[in-house]
């Protein structure tokens, strides 16, 4: 969620990605916590990017948490940088069919079904039956047609005997065309002059440089063979004249089938490109982070790590409930002022089912001075009925709860598995938007059995992150 500041300004969070370490070995990554053991432990930790005067980097490192993986092996998160893709599977988009791996390479990446793009609207085309324009006894014909344009392939001299197998059907009077008998004639002729220099080259290794050797190259007749010229090509349709070129004979209709589509009504209709789902690994230790249904059909995914599944979510408010049908009022957005003091309140959401302790240092700035009224929270765990309740339960308004200003004075808003802090802000100089650094760690004990405890005990593993979390407020004036 986002606010808008008095200026116009969209106010943004946006979560830091260490692609750093990812270009490295997984013994050489530099995690935050490594960072931050360096530095001293009552100093406020310095931000790793300053949005102010690294704005570039600040572009490439900073997401969205709707936009990042996490990696549970790891305990990082993860962006679109460093996570390796690998095909999943391969379908076509019209008639949603599963193309096996192996046969994507030989069908060229397209659809090998009668699947064809209108050359003038890119509209999908259907087979229809009609009647033959070559004047033999007016027998019936299949033909692709266009329900947009109206273009049927008639216009360009296709015309089929059978509604299915249309590519192999066009495959063939491709073949038979003399561009295509040529291209495969010099193709043939090529592949037998590679083979005939592997073949010397590697005779020419496999023996010593002794008489032996050249008495053994003269017997078998390789010498001669290596170090002759190859044999020259012998066009296979075209012939040469005595007014004309070698290929003058060549008509560009031939070789239409090879030229780029024009969008015109001679062109020759395409078959329609295969689309690809994609898993994605992470970069370091090859974990994987997203694997889809492999089935065109499907939209579900076997595997989706999503870090807003895992860690918890940092929103700005627009305003706050306290109890049915009431609300606190809108939160402050008035421009922020230098000098002036202004309270931003942020709220975590816990995604997990257990509870997840929370910690939240302001970074180090120059021209800003930013306090965390309550740096120490616990975030109740992620249960399906606070969904369903319309009650809203607050901190504030609880019968037999101390007051929030006694009790947690940063704390302004609890319901369900969300809290709402506030912090105050004091800008010192004019900027055209003011980034907040705060580090957040969160630790939570793992819903498995730690399988390096011994056996005895029931000890579960307690899982750590620290993540960077910039909180845009918008210009200063």
């Amino acid at each position: 969620m986002s606010i808008t500041s008095g200026d116009d300004t969209q106010a943004n969070v946006l979560y830091y990605c260490p692609c750093s370490g990812c270009m490295r070995t997984k013994d050489g990554a530099a995690s935050i916590d490594e960072q931050l053991n360096t530095e001293s432990p009552d100093a406020e930790p310095a931000a790793p990017v300053d949005m102010d005067t690294q704005p570039q980097l600040a572009a490439l490192r900073t997401w969205p948490i709707e936009k990042l993986y996490y990696c549970d092996d790891c305990s990082q998160v993860r962006c679109q940088r460093c996570v390796i893709e690998e095909p999943a599977g391969y379908h076509c988009p019209n008639c949603l069919f599963d193309v096996p791996t192996a046969s994507v390479r030989s069908e060229k990446n397209c659809c090998a079904r009668n699947c064809f793009e209108c050359p003038v609207c890119t509209h999908v085309l259907a087979v229809v039956e009609a009647e033959s324009s070559r004047g033999d006894g007016g027998q019936p014909c299949f033909v692709l047609s266009c329900a947009v344009c109206l273009w049927d392939s008639r216009e360009i001299g296709w015309e089929f005997e059978k509604s299915t197998g249309i590519s192999a059907q066009i495959e063939r009077m491709r073949a038979a065309q003399p561009a295509a008998k040529e291209y495969t004639s010099l193709l043939d002729y090529w592949r037998s002059v590679q083979r005939a220099s592997a073949t010397a080259n590697s005779a020419s290794h496999s023996f010593s440089t002794t008489n032996s050797f050249k008495h053994r190259l003269t017997s078998t007749g390789l010498q001669n063979n290596a170090s002759s010229n190859p044999p020259p090509y012998t066009a296979a349709s075209y012939r040469r004249s005595a007014d004309k070129p070698p290929l003058s004979d060549m008509a560009i209709s031939d070789a239409n089938y090879v030229s780029p589509a024009g969008n015109s009504r001679n062109s020759e209709p395409q078959r329609i490109r295969l689309h690809m789902k994609l898993s994605r690994r992470c970069r370091i230790c090859h974990h994987i982070l997203i694997k889809p249904e492999s089935k065109a059909q499907a939209t579900r995914f076997k595997i989706q790590l999503m870090a807003a599944n895992f860690l918890p979510t940092v929103t700005l408010p627009r305003a706050l409930p306290r109890g049915r049908g009431t609300m606190l009022g809108p939160l402050n957005t008035d421009p922020l002022r230098v000098g002036v003091t202004v309270p931003v309140v942020l709220r975590f959401t816990n995604p997990l089912y257990t509870e997840v302790e929370v910690s939240v240092v302001a970074g180090r700035m120059r021209d800003t001075q930013v306090e965390v009224l309550e740096p120490q929270f616990t975030l109740p765990p992620f249960a399906d009925l606070w969904e369903l309740d319309d009650d809203d339960y607050d901190v504030m308004s609880t019968p037999g709860t101390p007051s929030s200003e006694t009790a947690r004075r940063g704390i302004v808003h609890r319901q369900g598995n969300r809290i709402a802090i506030q912090i105050q802000v004091t800008p010192q100089a004019s900027t055209s938007c003011l980034s907040i650094p705060l580090l957040v760690k969160c630790s939570h004990m793992d819903e498995m059995a730690d399988i390096d405890a011994p056996e005895s005990s029931a000890s579960r593993r307690v899982v750590s992150n620290a993540i960077w979390v910039y909180v845009s407020l918008g210009a200063v004036n």
